[in-house]
């Protein structure tokens, strides 16, 4: 339902307007208030969060014009149509400048009212309609910038081949500035999840402060990557200060110990998982250490594959392997029950990092198959072939991904080619860098974005144009305001003119 205000000082002209809305739009509008001068009018409104606005041009307290003015100034997508006598004909007809939808003038009759509200109705409604759609496409898009995030920190946490060069990539991609690098990493003692809102207040509070934080609340801490050209001095200064007293006042009143560990400041990037493992030297859990031999070289088979490096990922599974040979003694069993924790351990990375809810490998499955090796070789062998697979999986699902992105790219883009919306427009939309976006999107479609855009524009106008539509209006609805430079680009496209194409 369209929710309709009506502004207008005289009883008998309110009865009459109610008196129409009962019964051209009963099913469509309701009336949320009436009210009799300009002020009130302004309150109701927005206090009601209406639609539309029927609203009499001379009202005591404020007159009709600067009330909508100040309404429009709140709320630029609220329709407002003014009520004027003929005396004041010219001074109403000046309010379309102010943003005003329409304007009725007294003494009005059915057919008019009828013929302007319907104008204002429908405007609401195409609003409304963009709306939703928008809602939708941030609903996907405020999905893209915390993965990004997330995969930034966990390829430095696990040293990846491509760490450097993904963090320079999504560094770019996210628009963060600044080369001096510095972690923040919070984690309770007993290895529990942080929090999610207290991990979120305190990277809002972080963001405040420091020019770049990309930041992921993982399975044993919270990890803040912050970048900033003025790092030292930020990280002295009284806010910052204050931020650490309040993390630690807020974790006192928690039954859990929690550690707060700080990296040295840098500017070398190439070092940036070094300078990550700062924060790891004084981690309680020595399972978590950065000397434990199976932890890291369990970590160092997940980067491998997160890599989708199939041969180096095996070499490094096969010098565990040989490992495990030599202290369990070759012992079928004792591999075995050590490489089902390596399962669970790869499961629950695998779940991390790519944001999964349920199981990543089919647990029980491959427990089934393991019981059946009968021999060393065969289950060496079994674990080669789990991570071939494992990998083509992962290099499936990652093209997918930017797919998604991609499609999301292109939603924008339909539905809005006919405003002069640039790769820079597309870019801030979405809280990606232009560089990024040019490159990913000539990577998944094979054409250019300013290629697609033109695509789009006019396939649309061959569409217009086949029902008939006069150039220069075509022109206008596709985005061109210049009929003759539409026209030059619609023969590049197609190889005909728009007249002779008509």
């Amino acid at each position: 339902m369209i929710r309709l205000l009506i502004a207008e000082d005289e009883h008998l002209e309110r009865k009459a307007i109610r008196f129409f809305i009962n019964k051209l739009y009963q099913q469509e509008i309701k009336v949320v208030a009436e009210v009799s001068n300009g002020q009130e009018a302004i309150f109701q409104a927005l206090e009601n969060k209406v639609d539309l606005v029927l609203m009499d041009i001379k009202m005591p307290k404020v007159n009709g014009l600067e009330a909508a003015e100040k309404l429009k100034e709140k709320d630029p997508e609220m329709e407002i149509i003014i009520l004027t006598a003929h005396s004041e004909f010219d001074y109403a007809r000046k309010s379309i400048k102010i943003g005003v939808s329409d304007y009725l003038v007294k003494p009005y009759v059915e057919a008019d009212f009828k013929e302007v509200v319907d104008n204002a109705i429908q405007k609401i409604r195409k609003q409304k309609k963009n709306n939703e759609k928008e809602k939708r496409m941030l609903e996907k898009i405020k999905n893209i910038t915390p993965v990004l995030e997330k995969e930034s920190i966990l390829n430095i946490v696990y040293n990846t081949e491509t760490s450097l060069a993904d963090f320079l990539e999504h560094k770019k991609m996210l628009g963060i500035q600044g080369s001096k690098y510095f972690f923040l990493t919070i984690n309770y003692a007993d290895n529990s999840k942080i929090n999610d809102s207290f991990y979120n207040s305190i990277k809002a509070k972080l963001k405040e402060i420091f020019a770049g934080v990309i930041s992921y609340n993982g399975l044993i801490n919270s990890i803040y990557l912050i970048i900033d050209n003025n790092l030292n001095s930020k990280i002295n200064s009284q806010q910052y200060q204050e931020l650490e007293k309040l993390i630690k006042t807020k974790t006192k009143n928690s039954s859990k110990s929690v550690y707060i560990n700080n990296s040295d400041c840098s500017s070398d990037f190439s070092k940036i998982s070094e300078i990550y493992n700062q924060t790891k030297n004084n981690t309680p859990d020595t399972q978590y250490s950065i000397n434990n031999y199976p932890y890291q070289n369990e970590k160092k088979v997940f980067a491998k594959i997160i890599d989708k490096n199939k041969e180096s990922a095996k070499k490094e599974f096969n010098e565990i392997y040989d490992y495990l040979l030599q202290v369990e003694n070759c012992n079928l069993n004792k591999i075995k029950s050590f490489l089902r924790r390596f399962l669970v351990f790869l499961n629950r990375r695998l779940m991390e990092y790519y944001n999964e809810q349920q199981p990543f490998l089919e647990m029980q499955r491959l427990e089934n198959e393991i019981k059946q090796i009968n021999n060393l070789e065969g289950l060496q062998n079994y674990f080669e072939q789990l991570i071939d697979n494992l990998i083509a999986d992962l290099d499936n699902n990652a093209k997918e991904k930017k797919v998604d992105i991609i499609e999301t790219v292109k939603d924008y883009i339909r539905e809005n080619y006919s405003k002069d919306i640039s790769l820079d427009d597309v870019a801030d939309y979405i809280s990606f860098s232009k560089y990024y976006l040019s490159k990913l999107f000539k990577e998944v479609e094979g054409i250019n974005y300013k290629d697609y855009l033109i695509k789009v524009r006019m396939e649309e106008a061959k569409k217009r144009l086949k029902k008939g539509d006069k150039i220069k209006v075509v022109a206008g609805e596709v985005g061109y305001s210049d009929r003759n430079y539409f026209s030059r680009a619609f023969k590049k496209y197609t190889g005909l003119s728009p007249g002779k194409f008509q």
